[in-house]
């Protein structure tokens, strides 16, 4: 029996439901009457219909070029990766768990830091000076560049 599930047909599957979630969020952002025409959700509704199409589109091209192949075999070793990703996932999410009470600055290195280790770098003082210059740039960046209050968590103590 031959599948039609390939990795492009299922991955343009997620991107059709991830951006039908996106486009329901941003259709329910509250306009005002201080809004220029686009609003507030102008560019996310432009971002959800761009993530449908393109998925719709995956899609279509998964069907077209598999049609009368098996599938089955480009899954093989995919469990792996995407156990893979999920490392990557739980990295982020504990980035988000933290980062208002460590603040942005110190979570900022500490996911660098985490991100580089797990992609398999050494902890050595080349990650530990990556992640502090990577997170300070970036603090630095939303902080005076795009004048962005970023959360300071332990730090407030200090005055940051």
């Amino acid at each position: 029996m031959q599948s039609i599930l390939s990795r492009d047909f299922i991955g343009g599957a997620a991107a059709i439901v991830i951006g039908a979630v996106y486009l329901s969020f941003a259709y329910d952002l509250r306009a005002s009457a201080l809004d220029d025409i686009v609003g507030p959700g102008g560019m996310p509704r432009a971002y959800g219909w761009v993530m449908v199409v393109l998925g719709v589109a995956l899609c279509v091209v998964a069907l077209v070029t598999r049609w009368g192949t098996d599938a089955r075999l480009e899954w093989r070793g995919q469990g792996r990766r995407i156990l893979w990703a999920a490392g990557l996932l739980g990295i982020g999410i504990a980035y988000l768990l933290v980062v208002n009470s460590v603040g942005y600055l110190l979570s900022m290195i500490a996911l660098i830091a985490a991100t580089m280790v797990y992609h398999g770098e050494r902890f050595s003082a080349k990650v530990l000076a990556t992640s502090v210059f990577g997170g300070t740039l970036l603090w630095a960046l939303f902080v005076f560049v795009l004048d962005v209050s970023m959360p300071p968590g332990i730090l407030a103590f200090f005055g940051a």
